[in-house]
């Protein structure tokens, strides 16, 4: 596989692959920074040291006869996945719905990422993954379990007497 070029690498880079909006003025540096700066140092070390990153995102896209928008659209994915994002379960609807890419083929690529690229810092990666969407994920299953209703018993033949079991 050839070497990068100087555009291919901004393209396909999860650092850089919002660099055009750095200079448009629409790139937020503060949140940007914050999450970076946050990153556990192995997660942090994969992203600001991405050339291989990149390399990875040009080799899964030609080997998927992809083009560089979507290169470039994986590799917006793979920066959402490092900050936490996108969960990291939810990775092959992403790529199915962001690259235009049938399911079976976003199965595969999601694949490689987690098997190839992640798989240094896969189990901090779940870790981090886990603390930002299990909260969310519990506070859904409260809001959608119905609250318990009483069940209301027919009268027995003397009404004063109120079986309790069923109310609670």
């Amino acid at each position: 596989m050839s070497e990068l070029s100087f555009e291919e690498y901004h393209l396909y880079s999860p650092y850089y692959v919002d660099s055009s909006d750095r200079t448009t003025g629409t790139f937020k540096y503060k949140g940007f920074f914050e999450k970076l700066n946050n990153l556990p140092p192995n997660i942090k070390d994969l992203f600001l040291g991405d050339f291989e990153t990149a390399k990875f995102i040009k080799r899964v896209i030609t080997d998927n006869s992809l083009d560089e928008k979507r290169g470039e659209e994986l590799a917006r994915v793979v920066k959402d996945l490092l900050f936490a994002d996108l969960y990291l379960g939810n990775v092959v609807n992403a790529i199915k719905d962001r690259l235009g890419i049938d399911e079976q083929k976003a199965k595969t690529i999601a694949g490689l990422i987690v098997i190839e690229l992640f798989a240094p810092i896969l189990d901090d990666l779940k870790k981090m993954h886990t603390e930002k969407f299990a909260g969310a994920t519990k506070e859904q299953e409260v809001k959608s379990k119905p609250s318990p209703q009483p069940s209301i018993q027919p009268p027995t033949e003397d009404e004063s007497i109120i079986d309790l079991r069923n109310i609670l």
